[in-house]
């Protein structure tokens, strides 16, 4: 890996959990490397693992105080953050519970307790709820109830009739501090792990506070958080740091467990990835990958590495066409299967803010058309600016 400041470096080491003598070793080490300090600061924020850096920083004496001070400063504000999306949770929930709507979360204060012990050490950008596709219009109704106000404008359309071309609904509290998003799979490529989801095992996180969260069962959520991870070749840190720190506070019969439950859905070569993956950047022996791993999960690997290493936003499908072939074709050898190729290249050609109920009836027909012609002016752009 290229680490020309150290500041790469220094954030993998803070992103080592629990927070044992060998993460403090570690941390030691790489704060040796740092050039740049403001780098850290930086990185750190956009792979959104604050809190962990500045946890990390606290025994670092070579950093400025000015850095650590602005670190502890986010730290806190991505604490109070989530420590408020956990109230909202659990108000959203028990309204969903009384009205009768199954749900169960993902991801967020549920993930942080089980990796990390403590809501406040993984910030979230929203709230991930995950019901059944025929509670939309229940659920919806709730969520007015509670104040929520729709982003998208899916409240006024018919239930399902954007299921297609999205997999979630967005809202926002009145006070706009908190964002939910009402999903109804979990990937918008329908033909990604379509099982894995509400019929799936599940397991009840405890707060601490008397209250307990649903979410997927260990071997389910180590699968997902796999996937979820490698679907963008994990452009962000801190994804691979929450599947890393559950494997670790995992039995060896969860994390066998997961491997199969992987194997059961198709998705081995993607849970062998992640798991060589957090061995190369963490170096933890707790949860190895297999001795040999297959050609897919070494070019899954290497492909999150790169991605990394060297972060851009163009590795999310919402950045527009202005993308590189290489990811493209990662896209497209994500999963083995012409159905997931095809729902691929659809989804591809799809620009979902056409199908909201706002926009005009030709504007679905003709996107395909505008993205590749926006797509082909940049690129004769860039083509003349050299």
């Amino acid at each position: 890996m290229s680490d020309a400041t150290g500041a790469f470096g220094f954030i993998v080491a803070a992103c080592r959990w629990p927070d044992d003598a060998r993460r403090r070793a570690a941390i030691d080490a790489a704060a040796a490397r740092v050039t740049d300090w403001n780098a850290v600061l930086t990185d750190a924020a956009q792979h959104r693992v604050m809190p962990l850096v500045a946890n990390a920083l606290r025994t670092v004496p070579a950093v400025p105080p000015v850095i650590a001070d602005r670190c502890a400063a986010i730290a806190r504000r991505d604490g109070m953050l989530a420590m408020a999306q956990t109230v909202e949770l659990c108000r959203i929930g028990a309204t969903f519970t009384e009205r009768g709507i199954d749900w169960i979360t993902i991801k967020g204060p549920a993930l942080a307790m089980l990796a990390y012990g403590n809501v406040a050490a993984k910030p979230s950008h929203d709230i991930d709820l995950l019901i059944h596709p025929g509670a939309q219009a229940d659920a919806f109704a709730a969520m007015r109830a509670l104040g929520y106000a729709s982003m998208d404008g899916q409240d006024r359309a018919t239930p399902g009739s954007l299921d297609h071309v999205r997999k979630d609904s967005q809202w926002r509290d009145p006070t706009d501090k908190v964002t939910v998003e009402l999903h109804t799979r979990l990937f918008i490529n329908r033909a990604v792990v379509p099982t894995l989801g509400m019929e799936s095992p599940r397991e009840a996180v405890a707060l601490g506070t008397g209250r307990t969260l649903p979410t997927l069962a260990r071997p389910e959520q180590l699968v997902y958080l796999a996937v979820h991870g490698a679907n963008t070749n994990w452009h962000r840190l801190k994804w691979i740091a929450d599947f890393a720190a559950l494997n670790r506070c995992s039995s060896a019969d969860q994390r066998a467990a997961a491997r199969a439950r992987a194997a059961q859905l198709g998705a081995h070569h993607i849970h062998d990835s992640a798991l060589a993956l957090a061995a190369t950047l963490f170096g933890d022996s707790t949860c190895p990958p297999p001795d040999v791993l297959s050609r897919q999960a070494r070019r899954l690997a290497a492909a999150g590495l790169r991605d990394l290493t060297a972060p851009h936003r163009s590795t999310l499908r919402e950045a527009d066409w202005d993308r590189s072939l290489v990811v493209y074709l990662d896209k497209l050898r994500f999963m083995q299967g012409w159905a997931y190729r095809w729902e691929e290249l659809r989804l591809m050609l799809v620009e979902a803010s056409s199908y909201s109920p706002d926009a005009p009836w030709w504007r679905r027909w003709t996107a395909p058309i505008a993205l590749g012609a926006r797509f082909a002016r940049r690129k004769l752009t860039q083509a003349v600016g050299r």
